[in-house]
């Protein structure tokens, strides 16, 4: 399967942010990680304007359950009030030390595993594996999008682009892949409610919007 160019919708950056690493949005701000002193930041979309910084443990995956964050950083999953950065609990005996991109989907969260090329669904409750999706490529981000369940692949150094993929959430199979320019890195993703997705930079700090396409037939 080919893939088609990422189309480009907006770029924002931010005094003092140098990484980016995991993305989220929750109705009305997108939230990242950024850095390796636990900082969470949430931006307005449409202008980039700083909402909101708070200090917490956060150095990879972020995710929005409707009330909360779930934050990964020191090797766990955190569930984090998002009014005061406090931690209120943490997914059970999981090892979080290797999970580079978090979701959040009807219960469960998604946790993608970089360099073993892996999708996890965890349930949150109890940290059992419910399911593991296979890659071919370096797992960044994830997020789901209009009952899709999307992923960020790093660029390699064969010179194959950064991409994000739309997989079969049973299977794991590649349905859709969008490729971002090149020498683009590429860290957090999420989608947001106006068929955007936000992709982290880890090596310049940017954020980026990339139009979610419509499905490839």
């Amino acid at each position: 399967m080919e893939a088609r160019r990422a189309e480009l919708v907006a770029e924002r950056t931010f005094d003092g942010v140098e990484s980016i690493h995991g993305v989220t949005f929750d109705g009305q701000a997108v939230w990242f990680a950024h850095g390796d002193r636990g900082d969470l930041v949430s931006v307005e979309p449409e202008t980039g304007r700083v909402l909101r910084r708070l200090k917490a443990p956060a150095d990879a995956g972020v995710a929005f359950d409707g009330r909360h964050l779930w934050v990964v950083g020191g090797g766990k999953i955190r569930k984090i009030e998002p009014g005061t950065g406090a931690a209120v609990g943490e997914v059970p005996g999981f090892d979080a030390t290797p999970v580079t991109g978090l979701a959040w989907a009807d219960g469960a969260l998604y946790a993608g595993l970089g360099r073993q090329k892996k999708i996890l669904k965890i349930d949150p409750e109890r940290g059992t594996v419910l399911r593991t999706l296979v890659s071919d490529r370096l797992v960044t981000g994830v997020t789901w999008a209009d009952g899709d369940l999307w992923h960020g692949v790093m660029r390699d150094e064969g010179g194959a682009p950064s991409e994000l993929r739309r997989v079969d959430a049973q299977g794991g199979e590649v349905l859709d892949r969008i490729a971002l320019p090149e020498g683009v890195s590429l860290s957090g993703v999420e989608a947001d409610a106006s068929g955007r997705l936000w992709c982290g930079d880890p090596a310049t700090g940017k954020l980026r919007a990339v139009k979610k396409p419509r499905k490839a037939v």
